[in-house]
């Protein structure tokens, strides 16, 4: 396949994930964390403002696929300001005021986010929107551009393209993963990480193929899972050439933690790391997070960057070489102002796109960078 300009973008959103896909004519986005002020994380940072690029990315003001991981608020948060929610016929395409939101052709969600345990008012407007997409299903509104709904699990279609070149594979979650007990009355929320979509994509640019791995907030009971069905079976389904550190980089994706809130070494999981190793060439491990910093609370890990650096090692010594092609969208070595990863998907490879200066940061109001859906453990 020939693409004049397939790339992969993700964005610095702090803890959280916002993760974009253009290849052969289409854009898929991958969960959204868009704050419009500045973070109110320990780093205290600005958050860069990725609004422009979305928008660049979506002709004519529509996305085709917006995939949710989980409902949780850092990969939920905003949607309803960069996107149209409602019946298509309500998309105001020329406002009087200001730029149109984006329509959205099609969302993708785990069985789960159709029916959460809970909704809190950050995740609100795109639940409501799934809801609302949900009740179409079955009939011809339903699978009209702006109204389309793809729930997905293991229990049903696991592999497809959206297009020619751009195909994806299911991972997770299994029944079990998604079907999780509801807290008692007064007792925390249960976590919804374990209810994860995990995908890996594959876009192919004449003959060579560029592999993406990402898994959300996904713990390491689900990586233990794949690696002991489909890893041990089919482990090139698990092939990377970029990963996402699942759950910004926390260690509760590799192993057991004792202790949440000091980034100590961990027990951790031979099959999960086997399940997430599968790097071709010289990869790339992306944090999609504030800066790794082991003397704060985690996520993101430095112990769990640790594990990163060996995979991207390879058997060999993790020296300088290694330790730039683990990128942190928070700021690394080079810089400590959070910055976008972005990623070139060419025939000849995989490659990082030439470091751009510090991204503008967003103005006006709205912000926070706490997440919800704790109740797994966070670090």
């Amino acid at each position: 396949m020939v693409s004049a300009d397939s790339k992969l973008t993700i964005f610095a959103a702090g803890n959280g994930d916002t993760i974009m896909i253009e290849a052969h004519g289409k854009t898929i986005l991958t969960d959204i964390h868009y704050r419009r002020s500045q973070a109110e994380d320990e780093d205290n940072d600005r958050v860069p403002d990725f609004a422009p690029d979305i928008r660049a990315a979506c002709p004519d003001d529509r996305l085709h696929v917006f995939v949710l991981t989980h409902p949780d608020k850092d990969h939920t948060y905003g949607f309803e300001v960069l996107f149209h929610t409602g019946v298509p016929g309500s998309w105001n395409r020329y406002p009087k005021d200001g730029e149109p939101k984006i329509l959205v052709d099609e969302i993708w969600c785990s069985p789960y986010s159709v029916n959460p345990h809970y909704v809190t008012e950050h995740a609100k407007p795109l639940l409501d929107e799934i809801k609302r997409r949900h009740k179409l299903q079955g009939t011809t509104d339903g699978m009209l551009a702006g109204n389309r709904l793809t729930v997905m699990d293991m229990e049903g279609t696991t592999s497809g393209s959206v297009v020619p070149g751009l195909s994806w594979r299911l991972l997770a979650p299994t029944k079990p993963e998604w079907d999780i007990p509801k807290a008692p009355e007064g007792e925390p929320r249960t976590s919804s990480n374990p209810t994860c979509l995990v995908i890996r994509w594959k876009v192919t640019v004449d003959g060579k193929d560029n592999l993406i791995l990402l898994g959300g907030d996904s713990t390491v009971e689900t990586w233990e899972r794949i690696g002991e069905e489909i890893h041990a079976k089919t482990p090139d389904d698990l092939a990377w050439h970029i990963l996402v550190a699942p759950h910004h980089c926390s260690r509760h994706s590799l192993g057991w933690v004792e202790d949440d809130t000091k980034d100590n070494d961990f027990q951790e999981s031979e099959g999960a790391l086997r399940a997430l190793g599968e790097m071709r060439g010289k990869g790339f491990v992306v944090s999609s997070s504030k800066r790794v910093n082991h003397l704060k609370s985690p996520p993101p890990s430095q112990q769990a960057k640790n594990r990163y650096l060996k995979i991207l090692a390879d058997g060999g010594e993790v020296d300088g070489a290694v330790r730039k092609r683990f990128i942190c969208t928070g700021g690394d070595a080079d810089t400590d102002k959070p910055i976008h990863a972005v990623f070139n998907l060419t025939g000849g490879g995989t490659t990082r796109r030439q470091k751009p200066k510090a991204p503008a940061i967003v103005g006006g109001v709205g912000a926070g960078s706490s997440s919800v859906g704790r109740g797994g453990g966070y670090g």
